[in-house]
């Protein structure tokens, strides 16, 4: 029985610590190893290999992908495929991140396993687990001259859970010390299973989580150039997108603007030529400002910015194009909230300054993000206990070590049990059984009762006898003879046996109540 709670014990460790935990297969990917419907059992692994199957969390919460190992490693991730899909696994799941190694497969479990997986069906098992201790006493089991007192007791006895309670306590108490201990941690178990099992399916294991309140932030490039009236402009400025010809405007000037939250802000240029030269300048030091708007100007010298960029190509012999490319970015920090930036791209050409196609004057952040799916939590007192879905999976394998407790205890139980009829006694002990003739007991001897038949197969395996037997017509009798002593055990029968009825006197009618002078015998 220390074997029984051992296992109980591990059983505990092993669910606490989700080194244990199961699948319940959906769809064809695994096909033809498993099915849909089939529930497959999972056991954590410090290392996996390529060609196991395995289970690991998928990107939607809750969900379990249960495919095989193909490449990859642990650290870096694995390349995993169901065996039916054509295609590998978005996820490359590491170590660390998987559920465990396929060990076990019950064909059909999931199917059967479904029914099971809401409250009623824990609390039908829970009873089932709790009441599966005790055994209806028949009325072979109970002696003749309590009969009476026991019908008067069950006629006056009032029914509902706390008759069921007592009994069950009652019967728990008859069991010895470790079947006492076991039965109470298969009990414990059970409720255990039952809470998780409320608390895991009372609602989904998905929470929408509103989005959060962000606040806005934005930063705006623009620029103007002054020119003469032409055909080239229907004004005398140039405003952005528009492309600034350089034969009309030789300058621009850049203005940034950014509004939201105080905070620090830095303008910083790239330049590049397509030589493979490019210099990085900072054309606005970081600097704070208090908010909710900060604006900053630059003039843009055409010439000036090609020639840098014409120098650096002589100085690594390159030819001059007169090109340069400029690539901006706007940068602001602002406490508690992440660092927003703004990227533009201008190019300035011997013939016009431009924006570089696919360029974004604005860059925003902030307002409120999307409502977000998250797993749903268990909390006591605002403490994060466990997930729905981890509570699940506890309940259902609490409930199925529960069960295999008590099944075990059951039949611990049963083996204990004192056998109480000459049926038990022959389905337990057929080869130490004699019948034989009643024999009357050997006159001047000692004739031993024995108050139970296990310490009537002591004596007889301590004699090297066999147990003679015989009915008689009120009882059973079970004896074992040695050195002139008789021990004997008897069980009594629940109505006598009446033997050679046609010999037996028959009184004439209306003398029922006097002995008969004289029996008539039946011929």
């Amino acid at each position: 029985m220390a074997a029984i709670l051992g296992m109980a014990a591990i059983g505990a460790w092993a669910i606490m610590t989700e080194r244990i935990s199961y699948v319940a297969t959906h769809g064809t990917s695994m096909n033809p190893v498993y099915y849909e419907g089939d529930l497959v059992f999972v056991v954590k692994a410090d290392s996996y290999r390529v060609g196991e199957i395995v289970a690991y969390h998928g990107d939607v919460p809750g969900q379990r992908i249960l495919h095989r190992i193909i490449g990859g490693d642990g650290a870096a991730g694995f390349v995993v495929k169901g065996d039916n899909n054509e295609s590998i696994d978005p996820l490359t799941p590491t170590d660390d991140e998987m559920i465990g190694r396929a060990v076990l497969h019950v064909p059909h479990g999931g199917i059967w396993l479904k029914p099971l997986l809401g409250p009623s069906g824990l609390g039908m098992l829970s009873f089932l687990v709790i009441s599966g201790e005790t055994r209806p006493r028949t009325r072979r089991d109970i002696p003749r001259g309590r009969r009476k007192k026991r019908v008067k007791a069950m006629s006056s006895r009032q029914g509902g859970s706390w008759a069921v309670a007592v009994a069950v306590l009652k019967a728990v108490e008859r069991l010895p010390p470790v079947l006492r201990v076991a039965a109470a941690v298969a009990a414990g178990l059970t409720l255990c299973a039952l809470v998780l099992g409320i608390l895991g399916w009372m609602r989904p294991t998905i929470d929408k989580q509103a989005g959060e309140s962000i606040p806005e932030q934005s930063i705006t490039f623009s620029y103007t150039a002054k020119v003469p009236k032409s055909a080239g402009y229907d004004g005398t400025t140039v405003t952005a997108p528009e492309p600034i010809f350089r034969k009309l405007a030789s300058s621009a000037v850049l203005r940034t603007r950014y509004q939201g939250p105080a905070g620090m802000f830095t303008l910083t240029a790239a330049l590049t030529n397509g030589t493979g030269w490019h210099t990085n300048q900072t054309w606005v030091q970081k600097k704070p400002f208090p908010g909710p708007t900060y604006d900053s100007t630059i003039t843009l010298d055409f010439a000036a910015l090609a020639k840098r960029a014409d120098d650096a190509s002589r100085a690594i012999g390159a030819g001059p194009n007169g090109s340069v490319t400029i690539a901006l970015s706007a940068m602001v920090e602002s406490k508690g909230l992440a660092t927003l930036s703004a990227p533009l791209q201008m190019a300035i050409t011997p013939f016009q300054m431009s924006l570089v196609e696919g360029a974004k004057l604005e860059t925003k952040a902030g307002g409120t993000t999307p409502d977000l799916l998250v797993p749903r939590e268990i909390r006591i007192f605002g403490v994060s206990l466990i997930t729905a879905s981890q509570a699940r999976s506890n309940a259902i394998l609490a409930l199925i070590g529960a069960v295999a407790i008590a099944v075990v205890v059951l039949l611990a139980a049963r083996r204990r049990m004192p056998t109480r009829t000459r049926s038990e006694i022959e389905a337990r002990y057929p080869q130490l059984l004699v019948p034989v003739e009643p024999m009357p007991s050997p006159p001047g001897k000692p004739v031993v009762n024995v108050d139970n038949f296990p310490a009537l197969v002591k004596l007889a395996e301590k004699y090297g006898q066999m147990i003679l037997t015989w009915r008689r017509p009120d009882a059973d009798d079970f004896v074992v003879r040695d050195e002139g002593i008789t021990y004997r055990y008897r069980v009594p029968l629940d109505e006598p046996t009446l033997q050679n009825v046609e010999l037996i006197s028959r009184p004439s009618a209306g003398s029922h109540r006097r002995k008969a002078s004289s029996p008539s015998q039946v011929s």
